[in-house]
């Protein structure tokens, strides 16, 4: 099965969709993101990678799912081609949801784009990012 990440754990993965139904959110900090269900939500992109239960097992403890920080559970992921594929997908868990008192929409429901990494003072990414995409 394939896991669609949003956020930490993003790197550049050519096979990219959007999940609907929920928000990207900054849960009072922002170190990271965490998507959580919206009907009325702007989505979030996501990147697309095959695992196998033993990576599962490995991001379940990166994710602290046993401790209640994200919950992993299955989501439909659009792509442009219109196609849906089911996918494993990481949300926020009563322990973030317990321990936040604001959550602040991540801008276009895009971990990393421009206005993201300039929000988080990241500029550095972001001009790297502008130059990389110029070049290519």
């Amino acid at each position: 099965m394939r896991l669609a990440v949003y956020g930490t754990l993003r790197r550049h993965r050519p096979d990219v969709g959007r999940v609907e139904g929920f928000s990207l959110v900054f849960p009072g900090t922002k170190s990271f993101p965490a998507l959580v269900k919206n009907p009325n939500g702007k989505g979030a992109v996501v990147e697309m990678m095959e695992v196998d239960k033993e990576d599962l097992s490995y991001y379940d403890r990166y994710e602290n799912v046993e401790g209640g920080l994200y919950v992993r559970t299955t989501v439909d992921v659009e792509f442009d081609r219109k196609e849906k594929e089911k996918a494993w997908i990481y949300v926020a868990g009563p322990l973030l949801w317990q321990n936040s008192d604001t959550f602040t929409e991540v801008p276009e429901g895009d971990w990393m784009s421009g206005k993201t990494l300039k929000l988080m003072d990241r500029v550095d990414e972001y001009d790297y990012q502008e130059k990389k995409t110029r070049t290519i």
